[in-house]
């Protein structure tokens, strides 16, 4: 399974990418950060190989990848953490010809829209609060998706 994780949402989208990310890593599960933005603060980084138990939050800075870089097929569905992120996904999957409306697995749909607006990472302090309280709102995706692997291995 592979899941494109997008954000457009300024300066600190690809913090926001690297953080889902980093959190929503399973062993059967491929994910990919897309962004414009592909910068990381060291200390961010370091929040959170912190705060995520096996994370590796530097891989994913690496292999940020701009939109107009992916292959709308390489994923099966995507999740888009701000409007933008949802259009840009949007169209690449239209201009790929597939249909944006029809889902693989249980998905309804290609792209989803993060259902909690996830604010900017603090520019400074500590940014170790801010990544738990975005590991619990990614908590059902991660069991969403841990339930659709069991379903379809």
């Amino acid at each position: 399974m592979t899941i494109a994780i997008i954000s457009e949402r300024g300066l600190r989208a690809g913090e926001i990418v690297v953080a889902a990310s980093t959190i929503l890593t399973m062993t059967y599960l491929t994910v990919k950060p897309v962004s414009t933005n592909n910068t990381c603060r060291d200390e961010f980084i370091n929040a959170c190989r912190a705060m995520v138990r096996n994370g590796t939050p530097k891989k994913y800075m690496g292999r940020i990848a701009h939109p107009s870089s992916v292959n709308a097929d390489y994923a099966d569905f995507w999740l888009a953490f701000d409007t933008m992120g949802e259009q840009i996904a949007r169209q690449l999957i239209q201009n790929s010809g597939k249909s944006v409306e029809k889902g693989n697995y249980d998905f309804p749909g290609m792209v989803h829209l993060f259902e909690h607006i996830v604010p900017d990472p603090p520019d400074n302090g500590d940014i170790k609060p801010w990544i738990g309280t975005f590991a619990n709102q990614l908590e059902p995706w991660k069991e969403k998706i841990r339930k659709m692997h069991l379903e379809y291995s």
